[in-house]
């Protein structure tokens, strides 16, 4: 479909991050249209929410994501496709959205909720297990609605603006118009409902900016001013003040007026013929989104089968590795036994393994057997001689070459087990990279979090050799240029070493984690900064600090101490704090 769209999926992307931000998406940016983990593909949790909200407003969407099952036939053949997302239907009021996964972004829920007429949208992201995600979600929806309510801004709104109205109004003059004052109206909204929290009522309060004077000819709803309404400071609404009827000067533009209209009636007519090639393109694209879903599932099953192949070729590898080392051994002591052999074969025949292969039968027989009787006599000279030496010679030989066998089976062998060590180590490199990529990404989210700005990368000394090679870190504390981080304080040093402890933290965390004294080099700002992080992981991992610093110690839950009051004798003492 991406391809059908945008001519291909680079181009359909574009078209995702044009969408974006026309939506004012800003911190959000595609790749591809699939959502899997790609360096530069990113969101956040609030323009996710922003995304849900859009798409709920087209009905079609709607009615789909709020679908607990469905089945369907292809080919005389019956489908249940069921939702998999564990609020809908079990949890009053959800009516959407979408569940996710991918290995970087963990277990993902954007939920929509509709209870007595208040909606809202919720958005858990990186949970380890879907009951986590679930449990998270319905926190974050009863605290919603146990803390919040729709209230209605009309009856304060009209009494405010019939109060400017009586006052102001009149005071509004036209300059060079057929009247010396405009009447006014406030632009009206179809809903005056909106959601605050149940102890804020007190802190609504309106203001309107208007106008002093307004130049001719005035137009029917020309800007005079605008109603804003503010929950303590922050603005919530803002409505425009308009003239209700066209004040016209002395020279008259209705001829002017009229052929704007002609060009409008054109562009009108343009735009509707547009809307229906949209509506067609839109109906085709919807085909071919279904086809694509179709076609991730089975994609996101290989991925899933791939990924326990390669815990089973870890298995193995392992399991060869051993092998190996028994092989080498075996190896070796048939080398020594053959070395053996040869040794024996010259010390007690003077003979070498070639020139028994070369001996042939003799031309002259009669001479041979002279040189045999000869040798025979030199023997008995020589005395008693080992008569079962032939016989000895030929288990020895029968020996070797079974031994040479054996050597060949193993050499082959070996030449297999290396083979398939050098496939896993470029499996290896690719899950390296992979996830250097992600603890990358999160180390500069993490400094810049820390640091409250700034960058930090890390670098693959030598990206041939990822595996043996070292990483080089560089980083940029607000304020200053970008530098290697030998060359920063140690305050930054301990500082950045903390935001590299988190970012591999984040990726994968430990449920228990010790830390001793990293922090005393901060300054009392990072250690405060420092703690308040710590505890955004105390969710996941438990962790352990020895301290002495007081911001360490005013956020953790329980705090033990040791004294001494009297000599040689320690006392443990421990505080609850939360």
């Amino acid at each position: 479909m991406a391809e059908c769209i945008g001519g291909n999926i680079e181009g359909f992307a574009e078209m995702m991050n044009a969408k974006a931000q026309e939506l004012g998406l800003n911190s959000t940016h595609f790749i591809t249209p699939h959502g899997l983990d790609m360096p530069e593909h990113y969101t956040t949790a609030f323009e996710l929410a922003k995304m849900a909200d859009y798409a709920l407003n087209i009905e079609k969407f709607a009615n789909i994501v709020n679908t607990k099952s469905i089945t369907i036939s292809i080919n005389d053949r019956s489908k249940t496709l069921t939702n998999t997302n564990e609020l809908l239907g079990n949890l009053y009021g959800v009516n959407g959205v979408k569940t996710g996964f991918t290995n970087g972004a963990n277990r993902c829920l954007v939920t929509s909720v509709n209870r007595d007429g208040m909606s809202i949208i919720t958005v858990v992201l990186g949970a380890d297990t879907k009951k986590d995600r679930t449990n998270d979600s319905i926190k974050l929806i009863e605290y919603a609605y146990s803390n919040y309510e729709i209230y209605n801004l009309e009856d304060i709104i009209n009494e405010k603006y019939n109060e400017w109205k009586q006052i102001n109004e009149n005071r509004i003059e036209v300059i060079k118009g057929k009247k010396e004052n405009v009447s006014t109206r406030l632009e009206e909204l179809d809903n005056y409902y909106y959601p605050i929290k149940k102890l804020d009522r007190e802190k609504i309060n309106v203001k309107i900016f208007n106008l002093s004077e307004i130049n001719a000819p005035v137009q029917k709803d020309s800007y005079i001013g605008k109603l804003c309404v503010y929950n303590d400071k922050e603005k919530i609404l803002e409505l425009t003040i308009s003239t209700k009827k066209s004040i016209e000067n002395k020279t008259n533009q209705i001829s002017e007026i009229k052929e704007s209209n002609k060009e409008l009636e054109e562009t009108i007519e343009q735009t509707k013929q547009k809307i229906e090639k949209i509506k067609q393109d839109v109906k085709q694209s919807g085909n071919k989104i279904e086809e694509l879903k179709g076609q991730r599932i089975e994609k996101n099953k290989k991925l899933e089968n791939q990924e326990v192949e390669i815990t089973a070729k870890f298995s193995v590898i392992e399991d060869l590795k051993s092998q190996i080392v028994k092989i080498d051994v075996k190896k070796t002591k048939l080398e020594d036994d053959i070395n053996g052999i040869i040794n024996k074969m010259w010390e007690e025949y003077e003979l070498t393994p070639n020139n028994v292969v070369d001996y042939k039968k003799p031309d002259n027989v009669a001479l041979t057997q002279k040189k045999v009787n000869n040798l025979r006599a030199d023997i008995r000279e020589l005395g008693s001689v080992n008569i079962d030496s032939i016989e000895e010679y030929k288990t020895l030989k029968q020996r070797y070459d079974f031994m040479s066998e054996q050597r060949c089976d193993l050499e082959e062998t070996m030449a297999k087990l290396r083979k398939i060590i050098s496939e896993m180590t470029v499996i290896m490199k690719e899950q390296f990279k992979k996830q250097f990529e992600i603890i990358n990404r999160n180390f500069g989210e993490v400094f810049k979090e820390l640091f409250g700005g700034g960058n930090a990368t890390l670098t693959l000394a030598d990206e041939d050799n990822i595996l043996e090679c070292g990483i080089d870190i560089t980083v940029q504390p607000p304020g200053k240029k970008l530098q290697n981080m030998m060359l920063l304080s140690g305050g930054e040093k301990a500082f950045t070493a903390i935001a590299l402890l988190f970012a591999i933290l984040k990726i994968n965390p430990a449920p228990f984690c010790v830390l001793d004294e990293i922090e005393a080099a901060l300054d009392d700002v990072n250690v405060f900064r420092y703690a308040e992080y710590l505890k955004k992981f105390s969710k996941n991992t438990q962790f352990l600090v020895i301290t002495h610093r007081k911001g360490s110690m005013e956020a953790a839950d329980t705090v033990y101490g040791v004294t001494m009051e009297e000599s040689g004798i320690s006392k443990l003492l421990s505080m609850k704090l939360k």
